[in-house]
């Protein structure tokens, strides 16, 4: 039987059960009932925990795999500086192959700044940023103030594994 049908019949018997006392055949049942029920959810906890070292072995692949990339990145820029500086060292500012062309193109200009705290206010941009203090917020609800355009709402459960 599965889990949903499960706890629907136990949702069914205790209605039946606190509509009036039908004797210890009910209680009987749904003490069977809660049993398969922890069977279930045991079982179910089992999957959970083998897949968090499916997890952590695909982070870990993850990892070592950006890694990777991040050094074949760094070696294709590493190189292509190399030859950068060389056909510039020479004065070589075209290569043609039959596949491609490797140009070397002139400079463009650039900002560099050497002193933030100098620049005129005219070339700042200002930015303000407005957000909710939420602690606070919570905090003088919870007080019975009334705050408008908010309200206290209970999170939806939580289930724990220790």
């Amino acid at each position: 039987m599965k889990l949903y049908e499960l706890t629907a019949q136990h949702k069914e018997l205790q209605s039946l059960a606190d509509d009036g006392d039908l004797g210890t055949a009910i209680a009987d049942t749904m003490e069977a009932l809660e049993g398969e029920f922890e069977d279930k959810a045991l079982s179910l906890i089992r999957v959970v925990k083998n897949m968090d070292s499916d997890s952590e072995a695909l982070d870990a692949e993850i990892k070592r795999l950006q890694a990777r990339q991040k050094t074949i990145a760094n070696t294709q820029e590493s190189m292509r500086e190399y030859l950068r500086m060389n056909m510039e060292a020479s004065g070589i500012t075209k290569i043609d192959c039959p596949l491609f062309t490797i140009t070397l193109a002139k400079g463009r200009d650039v900002l560099q700044i050497t002193d933030p705290d100098i620049i005129p206010t005219d070339y700042l941009n200002i930015k303000t940023s407005v957000t909710p203090m939420k602690k606070e917020i919570l905090d003088a609800l919870k007080k019975g103030e009334d705050v408008n355009g908010c309200r206290v709402v209970t999170s939806k459960s939580s289930l724990r594994i220790k």
